[in-house]
């Protein structure tokens, strides 16, 4: 059977000597270590969770910056556009009334011709006929 002697009590004292000089030795500074660990890694976590905040937020704020931009563009370019427009209208109608001054004094231009070939036709007429008539009556 078992019996309890002095070496049972020698030894469950140097076992608590023991359990406590690894505690404070041991124990306690690998629990700090893992707590400290566990600390920066906390941070390091919300850290991080701090730059992706920021960086989705400076993201947004891009696409934001980015459609205001290609509003502006589109806005600048329709003004251009209707700018072009305008300035193809007044070319356009600026050559159609040229071309109807052109075509207007042409047309008066081949007027006198055709009014001097006329007069000058009817003395040429009057000129023949005479010439006929002397000829025929000769």
């Amino acid at each position: 059977m078992l019996s309890i002697d002095l070496t049972f009590a020698v030894i469950f004292l140097l076992v608590w000597v023991l359990v406590l000089i690894l505690s404070r030795v041991f124990f306690k500074p690998v629990g700090r270590m893992m707590e400290e660990r566990g600390s920066r890694s906390r941070e390091n976590k919300e850290a991080a969770r701090k730059a992706l905040d920021a960086y989705a937020q400076g993201l947004r704020k891009i696409e934001e910056d980015l459609k205001e931009a290609k509003a502006a563009s589109d806005k600048i370019q329709e003004a251009l556009e209707t700018e072009a427009l305008r300035e193809r209208s007044r070319l356009l109608s600026d050559l159609h009334a040229e071309s109807r001054k052109q075509v207007e004094k042409a047309r008066e231009e081949i007027n006198g011709e055709i009014d001097r070939l006329k007069s000058e036709l009817a003395g040429e007429v009057e000129r023949l006929a005479g010439e006929v008539e002397r000829k025929v009556l000769n």
